[in-house]
């Protein structure tokens, strides 16, 4: 199962310039999660039917799995990391957060990628991800992995690519969960 995070504790209004973006990056990472918006009950459900139970060494990864009950945390690791964002010293136009994002995640995908892994190397890793969780589950039966939104939708690429189906569930807001089960031909 893949897992988006809970919501950040951190600001997302206002309009910085691509500078004052790079700094808010930054602050993101080390963001803990904002507990006025908890888990959806389903997405509790899910540690309880995992049998082990993954996330990145971010801290609204720690955090979200802790919030959603967990007695354990069986593997941490930088490898789960989401995708760094790019940025740039550009001290004009000031925009909106969501718009810097969008603009340099695409920018990102176009192959721009000051400060950060390149596309291409991020998608490797993904890939690796993707390999990793699959030989857990393999070894434990059922893995959790309560990731990041971007890493999280290269994986499902992935692992659909590996044969795995989706319960179809978008990962796209916060607390979302998808299940994926492996395709066995008889």
């Amino acid at each position: 199962m893949l897992m988006r995070h809970g919501k950040p504790l951190i600001n997302q209004q206002g309009r910085l310039n691509a500078a004052e973006f790079g700094a808010w990056v930054e602050k993101y990472n080390v963001a803990g999660i904002d507990t006025k918006y908890p888990p959806l009950p389903s997405a509790i459900e899910q540690i309880s039917e995992s049998a082990f139970i993954v996330c990145s060494d971010l801290v609204r990864s720690l955090e979200s799995t802790k919030i959603l009950g967990a007695e354990r945390i069986d593997e941490c690791a930088s490898l789960f990391r989401e995708m760094d964002m790019p940025h740039a010293a550009w001290r004009l136009p000031k925009l909106s957060i969501p718009l810097w994002t969008a603009f340099f995640r695409l920018a990102w995908v176009l192959g721009y990628s000051a400060n950060v892994e390149s596309f291409k190397a991020g998608r490797q890793r993904a890939q690796c991800c993707a390999e990793h969780l699959v030989s857990m589950a393999s070894t434990h039966g059922s893995v959790l992995f309560v990731g990041h939104g971007s890493l999280n939708w290269l994986i499902a690429k992935y692992l659909t690519k590996m044969g795995w189906q989706s319960s179809g569930k978008s990962l796209r807001n916060y607390w979302q969960h998808t299940v994926f089960t492996a395709n066995t031909i008889p």
